[in-house]
């Protein structure tokens, strides 16, 4: 007897009605919808899909994108420097090439070709020179004091070599044998005023204002638009407290540059709302390498703690 019972209840339910929407499908489409569940197609196996996946691949095609300006595309010094090299690969024009990246920080492209150009020529005293400044730009100059000491090997008379190398024995904490370098540069070129202008600061560094006024002031003299013994100069200045005077001194490379260094000099002195006014004064003009809002928002932060404490600028 259930046998039967569910035996008629199968049955009504194959035979049932279609429904109102079966009745739209069938006009629709001229068919009668299934009411039993068709089985599912069988997955594919995993090299099907794999092969899928190939032909898909295969027949993608990657938006066109404009080509990206590179360093040498759009620097045309470097691009000429490039083209130069090219037309007559000779060590004199890989170490062009390579001071061209180093001074725009292609530290790895500069290394690059100053080896190129000893290799052509082992006893090219500027390209050790370019790669102990590689060394020291890196952050690492004890690995370019050896190229330092070939550079003046290989140039005895090269007031840039003898520099170079002070730089890297400054860096390095040996300061009474850096201004000895720097020393010997200057006898060997009369009229270069980058050697000075380092063992003044050499001499800033080291406490000796006076000293530093001096050996600035000569290097000045020697080069009146070398902007670094002009910074200089106006550091030694600002420690002794003639802010007018580094004022005057920093305003050589521009009132922006001038308005960051009197911000930086403020900073040091914790007359943070002052600095906080020069950075604003910096970034309104066209200061590059600086990062003129950041010290900007520094100098109002320690401004305003200072207010909290009741202290403000501190003179």
């Amino acid at each position: 007897m259930l046998a039967v019972g569910v035996c008629v209840h199968a049955a009504c339910a194959h035979h049932r009605p279609a429904s109102l929407a079966d009745r739209f499908m069938l006009e629709r489409h001229g068919a009668a919808v299934s009411q039993t569940q068709q089985p599912e197609p069988p997955s594919p196996t995993l090299e099907e899909a794999i092969g899928k996946i190939r032909e898909l691949m295969a027949q993608a095609r990657p938006e066109p994108k404009a080509p990206v300006a590179t360093l040498e595309s759009r620097d045309p010094v470097l691009a000429k420097a490039l083209s130069d090299l090219h037309a007559s690969p000779t060590p004199a024009r890989y170490v062009e090439v390579a001071e061209a990246y180093r001074v725009r920080g292609s530290l790895d492209q500069a290394y690059d070709n100053y080896m190129h150009a000893l290799h052509i020529d082992s006893r090219l005293a500027v390209a050790y020179d370019g790669l102990a400044r590689v060394w020291r730009d890196w952050g690492m100059p004890g690995l370019g004091l050896g190229d330092a000491h070939r550079a003046i090997f290989y140039d005895r008379q090269s007031a840039t070599a003898e520099n170079t190398l002070g730089t890297i024995l400054q860096s390095l904490g040996r300061r009474t044998e850096a201004r000895q370098a720097y020393s010997a540069a200057t006898k060997l070129d009369a009229t270069a005023g980058y050697p000075l202008s380092n063992l003044c600061y050499l001499s800033f560094v080291e406490g000796k204002a006076t000293q530093a006024i001096d050996e600035c002031r000569a290097a000045i003299q020697r080069d009146p638009q070398l902007r670094a013994a002009h910074n200089n100069l106006a550091l030694t200045y600002a420690a002794v407290g003639r802010l007018d005077l580094a004022k005057r001194e920093f305003a050589q490379a521009g009132p922006a540059a001038e308005a960051y260094n009197m911000g930086i000099v403020h900073l040091a002195r914790k007359e943070y709302a002052r600095a906080a006014e020069q950075f604003d004064r910096a970034s309104s003009g066209k200061v590059t390498a600086f990062d003129v809002e950041d010290r900007a928002r520094q100098a109002r932060r320690l401004a305003g703690a200072a207010a909290l404490d009741g202290k403000g600028d501190e003179q």
